[in-house]
């Protein structure tokens, strides 16, 4: 089974008794890798999993309302911070070259750690969630494992009008300069550090603006965006750079021929740009996968609208009773 850090290696907020959502680092076998992982209650105890990776731009795992919420419904929530995303050491320096990042090597590599992992901790016929750019992965880890019994991938990246969708214009500069050269991609990350440092929550409510079920989000859960935003701050630029490049550029060349085999639901938000919903209707078009529209939320659709997101899975795959 899977291994634990030592307690002495284990920082302040994975050693603290932060039940429900208490995370620990968990130790690939026969490795160094260690994965940040919270299991919501802290213990398997034997509900349907629902398995979150992280995405670059929201680093904590959903809410307490969220979980429980989930755990009534029968699913139990296990989220993955992704290496270089929190406190746990990251890739390796060679996989985050811009070579190694149009190869997908770095990609391939997380997919298969997380592969490893999941099936170190024993999980079967378990739900896959992806949100914005940790999507990549999830596609991946799809290919990779049997036991992924649906997939939903929540505000995917990879369509071609990204750009337009962008808000405030300011963060979409900042973003292009992320991708587009080594220099710009330290100039850009300097520039988001300085503005977390200020205040991280008015920078994830400028990213939401769209959306009020995302503003009522934040504004629930103050806390953890005020930790997300630490954690942004920390991150190397190889990392902003690892993500966006894929999310915004190379999956834009993802083969459909896989997606449309595959048990999932492309998950969106109606308070969005138009523009965004014909463009992500086309993808999910392309990509031969179904796409829901909540009523509440974008960035943060499936935390916003949980209901959305348990009428899917009740559809399509049947949860654990609950035996409190």
């Amino acid at each position: 089974m899977f291994q634990r850090a030592q307690q002495n290696d284990v920082p302040r907020e994975l050693g603290s008794l932060n039940f429900p959502r208490r995370f620990r680092r968990l130790r690939i076998k026969d490795s160094s890798i260690e994965i940040e992982t919270m299991i919501f209650r802290d213990e398997l105890r034997g509900l349907k999993p629902l398995v979150i990776l992280s995405p670059l731009e929201f680093p904590m795992p959903p809410s307490v309302q969220f979980c429980e919420q989930m755990w009534a419904a029968g699913y139990q929530v296990i989220f993955f911070r992704r290496p270089g995303l929190g406190r746990a050491p990251g890739l390796p320096n060679a996989l985050l070259t811009p070579k190694a990042v149009k190869e997908r090597a770095a990609m391939a590599a997380e997919a298969a750690i997380f592969k490893q992992l999941i099936d170190q901790m024993g999980l079967e016929n378990y739900v896959l969630m992806g949100i914005g750019t940790s999507n990549s992965v999830c596609y991946r880890i799809a290919q990779l494992s049997s036991n992924v019994s649906y997939s939903i991938y929540s505000n995917p990246l990879f369509h071609p009008a990204i750009w337009d969708v962008i808000r405030p214009p300011w963060l979409r500069k900042m973003i292009r300069q992320t991708i587009q050269s080594k220099s710009g991609m330290q100039i850009a990350v300097r520039g988001l550090r300085a503005v977390l440092r200020r205040d991280p929550i008015w920078f994830y409510t400028q990213f939401a603006q769209k959306s009020d079920g995302d503003i009522a989000y934040i504004h629930d859960n103050i806390s953890d965006f005020q930790r997300a935003g630490l954690m942004l701050q920390k991150m190397k630029p190889e990392i902003y750079f690892y993500n966006l490049q894929t999310a915004l550029v190379e999956d834009t060349k993802w083969d459909p021929s896989f997606t449309r085999t595959l048990n999932a639901t492309i998950l969106s938000g109606a308070e969005t740009l138009d523009a965004w919903k014909k463009d992500i209707v086309n993808e999910a078009d392309r990509l031969g996968l179904p796409i829901e529209f909540a009523g509440s939320g974008d960035l943060f659709v499936p935390y916003a609208s949980p209901d959305t997101l348990l009428k899917i899975l009740k559809a399509v795959s049947a949860p654990v009773p609950v035996s409190d």
